[in-house]
């Protein structure tokens, strides 16, 4: 969808962008098109989209033949795409969920896990993520079945998330992903290609599923684990466990984690050993 054709479409329906919602809507037909591809999205797959918008998207992954559950936070566009899309498109078909994918303690909206838990096989996530979201979205993927993931992110949070590049530190989020992920960035994207324009560049970030991935239970626990080492994250890592976990602070060191590493120096494979000393 141009961007002349998306203006037309939101004033029809009264409306315009949200910048308090992140809405950067993608405007070049051409890349949208490519986006389902690009993930491997086919015939008959199960997609996860959030942050539909007006649906440019969504009408890509439903041509062909995708059925997807979209969630929408902003009502005016969950109305729009009621009524865009009331007839199916090809054998694809639209579950539309109204309100925030993030729900409380890092879980997802009710409905979203209600559906997730109902299905038969892991979907694929397919997203022009929101921007004010990326970031507590991501953290809610580790420990959940997923076919595939191809999110279109701040670049630097893209960057960030598929792990540090040499001289720079590994952060809480990235360490979880790459325990549950396979994680690379994709190809970037200049402000120009959205409506309104970002003051930054944005990245797509491709996450495939590990067969080692951390169990749901392990990657909870991990997560408490690592905000407790994070939480003063210049302070020496062995330390700072040792007076409130000090099992954690003895497996790390027997993982050779020495005393006078910082938590940003120690790395996703160093924690599952560290899993493994502790079974």
């Amino acid at each position: 969808m141009k961007k002349g054709e998306l203006r037309t479409l939101l004033e029809l329906h009264g409306l315009r962008p949200n910048a308090r919602f992140g809405q950067n809507f993608l405007v070049d037909p051409a890349l949208l098109k490519r986006i389902p591809e690009d993930a491997g999205v086919k015939e008959g797959d199960t997609v996860l989209e959030v942050g539909p918008g007006a649906g440019a998207l969504t009408f890509e992954l439903l041509a062909l033949g995708a059925e997807v559950c979209a969630v929408e936070l902003d009502r005016g566009l969950a109305r729009l795409l009621r009524e865009r899309f009331a007839q199916p498109l090809r054998s694809g078909q639209l579950h539309l969920i109204e309100g925030d994918a993030l729900g409380k303690n890092e879980s997802l909206h009710p409905e979203v896990e209600s559906w997730w838990h109902q299905l038969e096989a892991a979907p694929r996530l397919v997203a022009n993520l929101p921007y004010s979201i990326s970031g507590p979205f991501l953290a809610r993927l580790p420990g959940r079945p997923l076919a595939g993931a191809t999110l279109l992110l701040q670049r630097e949070v893209a960057d960030k998330a598929a792990g540090p590049r040499k001289g720079e530190e590994w952060s809480p989020l990235a360490i979880r992903l790459a325990l549950a992920f396979t994680a690379h960035v994709g190809r970037r994207l200049p402000p120009e290609v959205f409506w309104p324009r970002p003051s930054i560049d944005s990245a797509f970030l491709h996450l495939g599923q590990r067969a080692d991935a951390l169990p749901a239970e392990q990657d909870a626990e991990l997560r408490l684990v690592l905000r407790e080492a994070y939480s003063q994250r210049r302070k020496r890592l062995l330390s700072r466990l040792d007076k409130k976990m000090p099992q954690w602070a003895a497996a790390l060191e027997a993982c050779g984690v020495e005393a006078d590493h910082r938590p940003g120096e120690v790395g996703p494979e160093i924690w599952r050993s560290a899993f493994h000393r502790l079974d």
